[in-house]
Parts: structure tokens; sequence; C-alpha cells
């Protein structure tokens, strides 16, 4: 295979897979604004359906209202004779409503019933003078009587698909009021207004047409799993929820991944052909005339080879990889001087606050418990006021490296164990070890290094009076927050400052009201009395979650 076709074999599928994934990036870009837009449309249509029904309800309830409290309808309730109140008062009734219904066609019909469910009245508006109340409509006005609420509204649909907005209320029979509540009540009527509403009516069948599949009407919000499917409240327990066919969008895609696939396979040829052309000419060619140029030396026609000067990329990558190893290093030395404490030589505030972040996600995550250690040293500000500040540094680095060896013995060769060390500020030092508080881990390290401070603190052959105060905080049990825990270990350091000193406390034995305030101030030293007044720590609220 000569060197053009290999070309072509190697670079027509990569050019033809990446422009079949930017086809398809395209179609998918044009699939999602494609859903965007008709949702946009779909939620236009669902909040015109809203309106009409609203409009219609407002209706229905200004009818209702208005018709309960008119003086014909209270005089008709009022009347004890049926036979004149159906052929003389209704008519009353039925001049009041006709006065209220807007004249632009809509069908309107009022019913009232009797509380054991005998109609004793009915009125439309429509042009049939035989017109009677539908079984639908009739069947919600029962329901309403054997209801626990004064007053409903719903759709109703007849046998003949016709759909009815019904409002229904129970009215007190003398007075004209709101019905009592329950089932049946003898002194109440039901007074029952339907609305035909033509246009919510138009606007749902406009809908099921265009979409292909019907406005749904429920109780409940329904939760669809397509794409393009909304849904919208019309009233209090009535939801509309549309959820187009899936051959809606299936003719638009098509005629796009069509295009879209032509178009993929001509950009295809050309770029391929455009591609040949650079390749035979920065690559091919000059491989060409090497050849020449060897098969010439080979029958003795050419002495030398003129070879291309071809060696600025490799010369640039090597610099350049050599400017990154360069860089990586500096970065490494810079970000180590950054978390290193400059005195001790071991982790500083900022280490410790990234370390204490990774132990309290670990802890969370996995379930293991985490111990800090808040250790303060006792009688530091003597020793560094009498001896001066290169002791006091000295002191603290030897410090810092007992604390270091002795939480590098307790957690070694231990899986379950896990600890850094790091010099918070002053003569201030904590440990996180990822180990249960009242373990044999923690103990061990708390006794040894305890140990080091019995009878002062001994640096190049010289004892200095100083001691280590030391606070522990665990989680579970006493915080669930980084800063949380850190507040409760300090808090435990001041209560062994205050037993004693060169001793520990644990968080989880102090009194949670704060009592040992007083003993607080009377043992510490008088330049440390104001550290140590600090409001006692809110009680966590569980282990951390």
């Amino acid at each position: 295979m000569t060197l053009n076709r290999r070309a072509f074999a190697v670079l027509f599928p990569i050019v033809l897979l990446g422009h079949i994934l930017a086809g398809g990036a395209a179609y998918l870009g044009y699939r999602h604004a494609l859903i965007t837009q008709n949702m946009a449309r779909l939620q236009q249509n669902l909040s015109q359906l809203q309106s009409a029904y609203a409009e219609y309800a407002s209706l229905d309830s200004q009818l209702l209202y208005v018709v309960r409290n008119s003086s014909a309808f209270l005089t008709f309730i009022d009347e004890s004779d049926a036979e004149y109140r159906t052929r003389v008062l209704a008519i009353g009734v039925q001049d009041s409503l006709q006065s209220l219904v807007p004249n632009d066609g809509t069908s309107v019909s009022c019913s009232v019933f009797q509380s054991d469910g005998r109609q004793i009245f009915y009125f439309d508006n429509g042009s049939d003078p035989f017109q009677t109340l539908g079984t639908g409509q009739s069947a919600f006005a029962h329901a309403v009587l054997n209801d626990e609420v004064a007053s409903r509204s719903g759709l109703v649909t007849e046998g003949d698909d016709t759909t009815y907005l019904v409002m229904a209320a129970k009215v007190q029979a003398r007075s004209g009021g709101v019905g009592l509540v329950g089932p049946q009540p003898d002194q109440s009527l039901v007074m029952q207004v339907a609305v035909r509403p033509r246009r919510f009516e138009t606007i749902r069948r406009t809908m099921a047409h265009e979409y292909g599949a019907p406005v749904e009407l429920s109780g409940t919000p329904q939760r669809s799993y397509r794409e393009l499917s909304a849904g919208i409240e019309l009233a209090p327990g009535l939801y509309a929820h549309e959820t187009p066919s899936v051959a809606y969008l299936r003719g638009p895609l098509t005629r796009f991944a069509a295009v879209t696939g032509l178009f993929v396979i001509g950009l295809s040829v050309i770029s391929v052909w455009v591609l040949m052309m650079l390749v035979r000419r920065y690559i091919i060619a000059p491989v060409e005339e090497l050849d020449r140029q060897v098969t010439a030396i080979t029958e003795n026609r050419r002495n030398d080879i003129d070879v291309p000067d071809l060696g600025e990329v490799g010369r640039l990558a090597a610099n350049v990889r050599m400017l990154h190893g360069q860089l990586t290093r500096s970065l490494r030395q810079i970000r180590q001087l950054y978390e290193t404490d400059s005195v001790t030589g071991i982790g500083n505030r900022i280490y410790f606050n990234d370390k204490l972040d990774q132990f309290f996600h670990i802890s969370v995550t996995t379930g293991r418990p985490l111990t800090m250690l808040f250790i303060d040293l006792d009688n530091f500000k003597q020793v560094n006021d009498v001896h001066g500040h290169r002791t006091g540094d000295a002191l603290l680095g030897a410090v810092a490296n007992a604390l270091t060896a002795t939480v590098r013995d307790a957690t070694e060769g231990g899986a379950e164990a896990m600890g850094v060390v790091a010099r918070l500020s002053g003569d201030e030092f904590t440990a996180l070890i990822l180990a249960d508080p009242r373990g044999d881990v923690v103990r061990r390290l708390i006794d040894a290094f305890l140990l080091r401070f019995r009878g002062g603190f001994r640096v190049d052959a010289v004892t200095y009076p100083v001691t280590a105060s030391i606070g522990v905080a665990a989680v579970p049990g006493d915080a669930d927050t980084p800063a949380h825990l850190l507040l409760c270990a300090d808090h435990a350091m001041y209560h062994a400052k205050a037993a004693g000193r060169n001793t520990v406390a644990f968080h989880a034995d102090l009194p949670p009201d704060g009592t040992a305030v007083v003993a607080l101030e009377r043992n510490v030293m008088p330049e440390e009395r104001g550290r140590v007044m600090r409001p006692p720590l809110p009680q966590a609220s569980g282990p951390a979650a």
C-alpha cells in the first residue's frame, strides 16, 4: 500500500468520525432547541386554558353569589306554597339570573334542590323550552348534599359529550345564608349554577388536535417521563396535563437528521481532499523526495542526501518539557514553604485547615472516628521572656519534633489510624488522628507525649518548666463541622489547663452548662486569664452526618 493510500485510510475515518460527532452535537442541540421551543408553546397554551377556566369559574361564582343574595331568591326559598313558588316566584329568580348573564352567547343554567334531593327550580338561557337538567349535573348536586363541605365546583361531562363548569353551594332554607356542613341537613338547600365553557373546550380540542393527545384532567398533578410534557393547576384540586404524542416531534427531527447526514458526508469528502493535498505537500512529497534520493544513492547516481530541516518541533517540545519540569519543581517548593511553619518545620495553620477538611470528609464518608488533640504549652511565655526568643524557638522546635515522633510511633503499622500534626500559632499545636478518642492509639499517644513533660521539657541538656495541656474532641459525638470540632478541642484544652496542667481533658466529659468557668479563672496564670474566659461552647446536635 502506497503512502497516499495509507494517509487516506487514516484520515478519512478520523474526519468522518469528527464530522459525525459534530453532526450528532448539532442534532442534539437542534432537538433541545425544538423541545424548548415547543415546551414554551405548550406552557403558553396551558396558560390560555387556565385563563379560560378561571374566566368561567369567576362567572359561575358571581352568578351563584348574586342570585343567592337576591331578594327574588330569598322570597322564593321562603315561600311554603310549592305551586305559587314554582309558577310566580320562579320568574323573579329567572329575571334576576337573566340580567346577569353576559350577552355573548354563553350557556348558563341554574337549579335548586331541596335537602331530600328533589329539584324545585331549573332555568337555562337556551332556546329549547323543554331543556332539562343533565344527569351529570344532577349527580353533582346530590353529591354536594351529602358532602362535608359547603360548596364545590368542577367540570361535568354529560352523555352528549357536552362539558359544563358547575358550582354548587349549600344555602340555608330560611335565611339564604351559607348552608350547614354535613350530609343533607334538613334546613339546607343546594343551589347550583352551570356554565358551558365554550372557549375552554375549544382550546382543549385545539391542543388535542395539535399534539395528537388529549388534555388530561385530574385531581392530582401528573408526572410524565417524557421531555416534552407540561401541566398546570386550573383550580384547587383540578390539574390539566398535556403530553404530546411521540410522533409530534418525529417529523422535524427526521428531516433535520437527513439534512445533517448529507452535510456530514459531503463535508467529510471535501475535508479529506483538502487534508490529503496538505499532507502530500508537506509530508508525502518530502518523503518521496527522500526515497528518490536514497534510490539514487543505491544506484550510484547520487553521493549525498539533502535532508530537510524538520527538527524545530522536536526542539520546541524538548524546551517546553524542560520549562514544565522547572515550573513543577518551583511550584512544589512554593507550596511546601506556604504550608510549613518556619520555626518548627512542621505544618502551619494553612496546612492544618486543609488536612482538617480532608480528615473530616474521610470521617463522614467512611464512618471512621476523627480525634483532634489541641495542645497548649504551659509557662511557655515565662520561659520565652526569661531565656529569650531564640531559646523559645528552639523549645517550640523540640516540642514539634516530639509531637511528630509520638504521633508517628502511635499510628505506625496500623492501617486503622492516620495522623498529622501542625503548629497553629504561638505555643499552640494540634494533632489529627483517624482513630477512636477512647481507643488504644489515642491513649498511647497522649500518655507518651505527656511523659515527655514530666519534670519539665529538656532541650540541649537544659530542662525548662514547661508542661502541656491537651484538649480532646472527636467526630462523631462532639462536633458536626470542622470549625466546631476545633472549638470543642480548644474548649477542652482550657479545662485541662484549669485542672492542673500537663493533663488531658475530653470535651465529651465536660459539663454542658459551663459551670467550670470559675475554676478556669482561678487555676490559670494571670497572663492567660483573658484567653481562658471564653463563653461555653454549644453542644453538638449529634454525630456528623
